[in-house]
């Protein structure tokens, strides 16, 4: 009877032991995908086959690219030089009321606020002159490449050098001639003198690029919004007139984008990533079950400022001669750690499978393009250490004849 007793707990233990390992078995399989277990499960029964970019020659390419981009929406307007990179800034006063003109302007300033951003030495000097603006430009669809040197004036208006290192307001006398004209023109639109703003321009003696408070900044922080003050008397009565400047930023560079076995997303001027995919492999009109593709942050080699978002944005391309994708919002990143991002391209794939729309690849730009330089390099296709470069995963199920 003890026997029989014993057996019976022996095999009920044995039975919760079975069921605990079975258990942990299935868990393991479901929380990682690439499970050999998985993979059995899914191929035989479900249909579903998978390409890795790293096991079946799924070839990856990197094009880097330049395009310019309006940044009217920053907070911020930047100036100044850094190996091989420029900034210059335009600025113009709005909300001029049209009481002013015929005034005796005792005084004017320029008022701004270092906005503890650089690119890329925080320490390092910025020096610029203020020349006027000859003609008028839409600050919000403003390019680099849209305004000519030409409508940048010669006559200095104000100068500046300095190596802010707080937000504590900067102010430099600006030319009162062109602070009257700005009122006069605010009564009178044929008036000569034009209220078309305002050129930042760096010179030889910046060795970093500065970034101050903005226009846009109003919203959040209306002290470094940029201004001019200008002390006016009209009918015997003085006034401290004080007008914000709406600002954009122009910036290019001589520099390369390229590095070796990297390719690069770069905010503010910018620089954008095209992947290109051979998936030649993957038989025609296949249904995408996934197509998963993970990058890996080269941090030591990116410039990221500890606000930034790593937020990659994700377009189909439709043209890589006019730079031009499908109009479609963008695919968003996820953050799988501190250096990789991952993305779900499986709309994507599906049209390349189906043949609907030409492979040309994906082009890539951060999340805060318009807002700063910040400087995101990747590892590339080519890179030695396989585990870093550029992963892509393609479940499909194949389409039966």
């Amino acid at each position: 009877m003890n026997l029989r007793r014993k057996l019976n707990y022996y095999n009920k233990y044995l039975a919760l032991f079975v069921v605990i390992t079975g258990l942990t078995v299935f868990q393991s399989c479901e929380n990682n995908p690439n499970d050999i277990g998985l993979e059995f499960i899914l191929s035989d029964t479900l249909h579903t086959k998978l390409l890795d970019s790293n096991k079946d020659s799924l070839f990856i390419t990197s094009n880097n690219y330049k395009m310019f981009v309006n940044t009217y929406l920053s907070s911020y307007f930047m100036v100044g030089k850094y190996q091989g990179f420029e900034s210059k800034a335009l600025l113009r006063a709005v909300g001029i009321d049209n009481t002013h003109a015929g005034s005796t302007i005792y005084t004017a300033f320029l008022k701004f606020n270092y906005a503890k951003y650089a690119y890329k030495d925080s320490t390092g000097a910025v020096s610029f002159s203020v020349y006027p603006l000859n003609a008028n430009y839409n600050f919000q669809t403003l390019t680099y490449d849209s305004v000519s040197s030409s409508s940048i004036g010669s006559n200095v208006l104000a100068s500046y050098s300095g190596s802010p290192t707080d937000t504590g307001s900067i102010y430099i006398p600006f030319d009162i001639v062109t602070a009257k004209n700005w009122l006069e023109y605010a009564a009178d639109t044929s008036y000569a003198g034009k209220n078309y703003g305002v050129a930042f321009v760096s010179n030889s003696s910046s060795n970093t690029i500065k970034a101050f408070g903005g226009y846009l900044q109003g919203s959040g922080t209306p002290n470094l919004v940029p201004q001019i003050i200008i002390v006016a008397n009209k009918d015997n009565v003085t006034d401290t007139l004080k007008y914000s400047l709406e600002t954009v930023t122009l910036t290019n560079t001589s520099a390369p984008g390229y590095l070796q076995d990297r390719f690069i997303v770069q905010n503010g001027i910018s620089y954008y990533d095209i992947l290109n995919f051979n998936i030649s492999k993957l038989p025609p009109n296949s249904i995408i079950n996934e197509a998963y593709l993970r990058l890996t942050l080269d941090r030591s080699n990116s410039y990221i400022n500890s606000a930034s978002s790593l937020t990659m944005l994700y377009s189909l391309m439709v043209d890589t001669v006019a730079k031009t994708t499908d109009g479609l919002a963008p695919l968003q990143s996820t953050l799988d750690d501190s250096i990789t991002v991952s993305v779900r391209l499986n709309s994507f794939f599906q049209k390349w499978s189906y043949g609907t729309t030409t492979n040309y690849g994906v082009t890539i730009r951060n999340g805060y393009d318009v807002l700063n330089m910040d400087r995101f390099v990747f590892f590339g296709p080519s890179v030695q250490d396989t585990s870093k470069r550029p992963k892509l995963l393609i479940r499909y199920t194949p389409r039966r004849k």
